[in-house]
């Protein structure tokens, strides 16, 4: 079992759906953003399992149905972030670091994973762990990064 599965498995206590419903959204998540980005080369069998798990996976995911009414509002909040991030991570200083933020909104849909399969207290426990391990990237990397492609994309214009 690889870190992040073992990671999940450890702050979900064990609840293989949750696990599964958390590998799969990220899954789900990393494509989306890597083909809107183009940042990196997704091959077509990845395309292919991201539309799997979306249109079959998630929906059949016994934890996602059973904590449905909860999930999916918190599902579509991370979505409106991540498309917030894509416009303001184009704006200044201010803008980009709003959109380093929203751009792991997952964090969040993990959090209440924990609250759902271990209640209040278990999520206040382990939540800053999980936001520590899944937001490993700093923000003066993003700003750096984003800085590279702007420079990439004014050349190509150019």
């Amino acid at each position: 079992m690889n870190n992040q599965n073992q990671f999940l498995y450890d702050v979900l206590r064990g609840n293989e759906s949750a696990v599964i419903f958390c590998q799969r959204l990220f899954s789900i998540s990393q494509i989306v953003d890597d083909l809107y980005d183009g940042d990196n080369e997704i091959d077509r069998e990845d395309i292919k399992r991201m539309i799997w798990y979306s249109l079959v996976e998630l929906p059949s995911n016994a934890f996602y149905r059973e904590n449905f009414f909860v999930l999916q509002p918190l599902i579509r909040m991370a979505l409106t972030d991540w498309i917030d991030s894509t416009v303001l991570e184009q704006g200044e200083l201010h803008d980009k670091t709003i959109a380093f933020v929203l751009r792991d909104a997952l964090n969040s849909v993990v959090s209440q994973c924990i609250y759902l399969v271990g209640g209040y207290e278990w999520m206040v426990q382990v939540s800053p762990a999980v936001r520590r391990f899944f937001h490993d990237e700093t923000l003066s990397d993003y700003l750096n990064e984003s800085e590279h492609d702007n420079v990439g994309q004014q050349s190509e214009s150019t």
